[in-house]
């Protein structure tokens, strides 16, 4: 936690006592020295143990510190969270991302990245329809295959047969997930 907030390796054998006092530090509440805001975001929640879970809320609540934390997870996330009542009493709300509609893909995905700029709300659907599903996580690994054709092919826009070619370096098409 502490290299990828402060993007310095980590090095030495330290004890966790010495890199949590330097955690404090980095968290703290520098307000007048620093004016950055901090958000903590913690990925793949649902993989957090009882430990982690503590520590998190040991960093937050300590007098010193001063952040935002995000705990972001998948299927199974809100049961480890809510298992944990020192944490639960804080949880602000719980947010459920759904997949984007068609109207939303049609929306949002020009302003994504300029590969979209200009593309028609039917080839948008199509790589929707038939690889991202409305998962912006999907769209993610899909512009950044269609960035490295356009590259590659000396353009700055996509087109249905560079989407098809997007598809087949992901393997084919994706079925869509299932919903609950």
């Amino acid at each position: 936690m502490l290299h990828e907030l402060t993007r310095v390796p980590v090095s030495g054998r330290r004890d966790r006592f010495a890199l949590t006092a330097e955690l404090l530090e980095e968290l703290a509440d520098h307000r007048g020295r620093d004016p950055r805001e901090r958000l903590l975001v913690v990925d793949e929640a649902q993989q957090l143990n009882r430990e982690c879970i503590e520590f998190l809320r040991y960093l937050h609540d300590h007098r010193l510190t001063r952040f935002a934390l995000l705990l972001v997870g998948g299927d199974g996330a809100w049961k480890v969270l809510a298992k944990e009542p020192m944490l639960r009493s804080r949880i602000y709300r719980r947010v459920v991302f759904r997949a984007l509609t068609g109207d939303q893909v049609c929306e949002l995905i020009p302003r994504f990245h300029p590969v979209y700029a200009d593309a028609p709300p039917e080839l948008l659907l199509f790589v929707d329809d038939h690889f991202a599903h409305g998962n912006l996580r999907d769209w993610a690994a899909f512009t950044a295959t269609a960035v490295e054709l356009c590259r590659a092919a000396g353009r700055d826009r996509i087109d249905e047969t560079l989407a098809r070619n997007a598809f087949a370096l992901h393997g084919g098409t994706r079925a869509a997930a299932a919903t609950h």
